[in-house]
């Protein structure tokens, strides 16, 4: 078995990027650095921070959003598709994978934040609700998509698509809408 580290009675970390070897379990066999798996061999997530879209703060994840707010526990951001008028997300700073990671006080401070976000959202552009999606099943970082939704808009009564690739806006526009959520955040 590859190098590991127990983070509790029921969960280990590969804590390194090991080949695998000829003592390797099959439930072991090509598991990789942070990925996480319980004792009864479920994987229950990967995650390396080097790889993070959120903690790289790469190119990748420019061409999805702008940043536009530092607050509490985490970063505010536009998304840069705008199917849904007013489209933002909420980055937890440290690399978890979801809110029963976070203290009491850290979640605390993330939802605040969240609810901080969605309330200049609903100042800024009045949608009718604003639906919260926190997923991570394919990007292993803490953070809530909040798309606004508006009687007659697209998929209203129903669930927001990840990225219909429809709505795209000038720099200008962008900028108009971040002076907007800025300043009633």
């Amino acid at each position: 078995m590859r190098d590991c580290f127990a983070v509790s009675e029921e969960l280990l970390i590969f804590a390194a990027n090991l080949p695998a070897t000829e003592t390797d379990t099959p439930a072991t066999d090509g598991l990789t650095n942070g990925q996480i798996i319980n004792f009864q061999n479920n994987i229950i997530m990967y995650s390396d921070p080097k790889e993070c879209l959120y903690c790289t703060n790469n190119e990748t994840l420019h061409n999805l959003m702008i940043e536009f707010a530092t607050l509490r526990v985490s970063r505010a951001f536009l998304f840069k598709e705008q199917t849904y008028r007013g489209r933002c997300l909420v980055a937890y700073n440290g690399h978890v994978n979801d809110l029963n990671e976070l203290s009491d006080e850290e979640r605390n401070d993330f939802m605040a934040d969240v609810a901080q976000v969605t309330r200049a959202m609903q100042k800024a552009f009045n949608p009718e609700k604003i639906n919260y999606g926190a997923y991570s099943d394919k990007l292993s970082h803490l953070h809530f998509h909040l798309a606004p939704k508006y009687v007659d808009g697209p998929d209203y009564g129903g669930t927001f698509q990840m990225n219909p690739g429809k709505v795209y806006l000038t720099d200008a526009e962008y900028q108009e809408m971040i002076e907007k959520i800025k300043a009633v955040l």
